[in-house]
C-alpha cells in the first residue's frame, strides 16, 4: 500500500527498463493481484504489444515451449504440466524436456479433461517422460521416440561433461 513508485522506476531504469511515462519504450501497467485492480489495462497492453510486434504461433508444426512444473505421482508416474509455446503437441508425441524424454500417454487440460491436442498458448499435464524434468525446461515434440531419446541423451553426455569440468575446477 505505501509503495514508492518513483523510487522503483529509478531503479528500473538502472537496469534500463524506462517506463513510457519516463520517455522509455516499456508499458508499466500497476496492478493488485489483492484486489484485481489494473488486470484489464494489463491484459489490454499485452493485446497491443503482440499486435505490435506481430507475434504469431505455427499450430502446424512439432510443438515448443515450457516445462512449468513436474512431479512423480504415485500410480501415475512422471506428471509434468507444460505450456505450448509454439506448434501443436498431440498425445503420442515423443517429447524432449531437458535431458527427459518420453512418449506422451496421456494429456489434461486445465480443467483435468482429457485432450487429443493442445496448441499454442495452452497449459496441460502430461503423462509419460522418462524422469521428472525441471521448472523451466524448454520442450520439444518430434516425430519418433528414437530422435527424442538421441537428443536427451546427447543432452545428458554434455551435462554430465559440464558438470565434470566445474567439479574439477
Amino acid at each position: 500500500p505505501d509503495i514508492n513508485l518513483d523510487r522503483l522506476y529509478a531503479e528500473l531504469s538502472e537496469c534500463e527498463v524506462i517506463s513510457e511515462e519516463w520517455g522509455g519504450e516499456n508499458i508499466f501497467c500497476k496492478v493488485s493481484a489483492k484486489t484485481g485492480q489494473g488486470i484489464d489495462e494489463l491484459l489490454e497492453s499485452l493485446l497491443i504489444i503482440a499486435e505490435l510486434e506481430n507475434y504469431r504461433a505455427n499450430p502446424s508444426r512439432y510443438a515448443l515451449g515450457t516445462i512449468i512444473e513436474s512431479k512423480l505421482e504415485k500410480g501415475r508416474g512422471v506428471v509434468a504440466t507444460l505450456l505450448v509455446e509454439n506448434g501443436t503437441l498431440r498425445h503420442g508425441d515423443c517429447v524432449v524436456a531437458g535431458t527427459m524424454y518420453g512418449k506422451i500417454r496421456q494429456m489434461r487440460n486445465d480443467i483435468g479433461k482429457v485432450v487429443k491436442e493442445a496448441t499454442p498458448s495452452t497449459p496441460v499435464e502430461i503423462i509419460g517422460l522418462s524422469d521428472v524434468p525441471s521448472a523451466g525446461d524448454k520442450f520439444m515434440a518430434f516425430e519418433d521416440e528414437k530422435k527424442a531419446r538421441d537428443i536427451a541423451n546427447k543432452r545428458l553426455t554434455e551435462k554430465t561433461l559440464t558438470d565434470r569440468r566445474a567439479n574439477a575446477n
